[in-house]
């Protein structure tokens, strides 16, 4: 008698959207694993009329999580690891956004938008006057470094620029989205075959490690809980996922 041959080497694409449905399904983008983790609470009875083992037992699930390590640090996937939000930050030219600075050579200044770097920015010491890259400054990626023996003190100074478009991450200041997950997968061991995952109702947890300066390239951890979702009803449906393989 012959077996047909099923072995598995799962890839495919993880979409995330508010488990509330007030935004679409996006992508997270790269990403390396995605397991399922099962905790059971088992009790059992001992068989005391002798010759030992149990005389009964009974399991219940009592949670189920879910890793995801993601290689994409985009802001969403950033706000989801910190429990935060992210936002587009304005691109709308400032004018005179007033800094503190203490005139110390190499002082990094960094403005609170990061600047783009091919349009005008013009810097002003305290009496308004205005300032000369090379001699009082040297321009960063982020704003700017006071230059030794130049006209920068410790008055503060005044900056103008158009800021790079960028998103902003607020880390730490949401209680804990839920969101819906779907995985859009394929069997590289047979030859792509789809198999799609539903999780109806997962919530993220903060990342426990999060590297920003490494020699390899970096990810990003999530750790989340499946919960159940009690709007799904139905004899046989699963409250908390839902596996569809391609036969």
């Amino acid at each position: 008698m012959s077996t047909m041959d099923r072995s598995f080497i799962g890839a495919g694409s993880i979409y995330l959207k508010p488990a509330d449905d007030s935004a679409p399904l996006l992508p997270v983008g790269n990403v390396s694993e995605f397991k399922f983790s099962f905790e059971e609470d088992k009790k059992e009875l001992k068989n005391y009329l002798g010759g030992g083992g149990n005389r009964n037992t009974i399991s219940r699930i009592s949670s189920i999580s879910a890793s995801v390590t993601a290689h994409d640090f985009t802001a969403d996937n950033l706000a989801m690891a910190l429990r935060g939000s992210a936002t587009s930050a304005s691109t709308t030219a400032i004018t005179d956004e007033p800094h503190t600075s203490f005139g110390v050579a190499d002082e990094l200044i960094p403005f609170d938008k990061i600047p783009d770097l091919t349009k005008a920015i013009t810097v002003k010491d305290s009496l308004e006057t205005a300032l000369t890259e090379g001699d009082d400054y040297m321009l960063t990626k982020a704003g700017i470094k006071v230059v030794d023996g130049g006209g920068i003190d410790n008055l503060g100074v005044s900056v103008s620029y158009t800021p790079l478009p960028s998103d902003m991450v607020q880390a730490l200041i949401e209680s804990g989205k839920e969101f819906a997950l779907f995985m859009e997968g394929l069997n590289d061991a047979q030859d792509g075959k789809a198999f799609n995952i539903r999780v109806h109702r997962v919530k993220f947890s903060p990342v426990q490690n999060l590297d920003f300066i490494s020699d390899d390239f970096a990810s990003i951890p999530l750790e989340l809980d499946v919960l159940a979702d009690t709007t799904v009803t139905g004899s046989g449906l699963s409250t908390f996922m839902q596996i569809d393989l391609a036969q």
